[in-house]
């Protein structure tokens, strides 16, 4: 019975210990091995309006990744623009130019009625997740 006892004891902290090594190994780009992923494909998109909430559209929008100082453009869309003033500025295609823990992201528009401009900054994380993220920002950017 003891004997059993330690067998199955012994035989437990093995199957233990080989999950935490495969959580731990690490792949060529950094990210650990075995993380579980869906298929979907994750786009990030913001909403550009006026007062009223009326959508705006808008011209010249810039993506700037503030942690390098580095453009970012969506990748993988066929159009950035989901409806007047919707505007897909991240995709997974971008994963890797972000960071796992979350990016600052400066987004600048321009009204495209008014020539005004505005920016707003979101924190955006992709790195080693499965998908990008929006980890704080508003929805809407609001021109004044």
């Amino acid at each position: 019975m003891i004997r059993s006892l330690f067998i199955k004891t012994i035989a437990c902290l093995v199957v233990i210990t080989g999950f935490a090594a495969c959580s731990k190994k690490i792949n060529s780009s950094g990210c650990p091995t075995g993380q579980m992923c869906t298929m979907q494909f994750a786009t990030l998109s913001v909403n550009f309006v006026d007062k009223a909430g009326k959508a705006v559209t808008v011209k010249n929008v810039k993506v700037l990744n503030l942690r390098n100082n580095t453009a970012i453009l969506a990748q993988g869309m066929s159009s950035m623009v989901n409806q007047a003033g919707s505007y897909v500025f991240v995709t997974d295609a971008n994963k890797k130019q972000l960071s796992t823990e979350g990016d600052d992201l400066k987004i600048t528009a321009t009204n495209a009625a008014t020539n005004k401009t505005v920016s707003a900054i979101l924190k955006v994380s992709g790195g080693c997740n499965c998908h990008v993220n929006k980890v704080s920002g508003a929805d809407d950017i609001v021109f004044e």
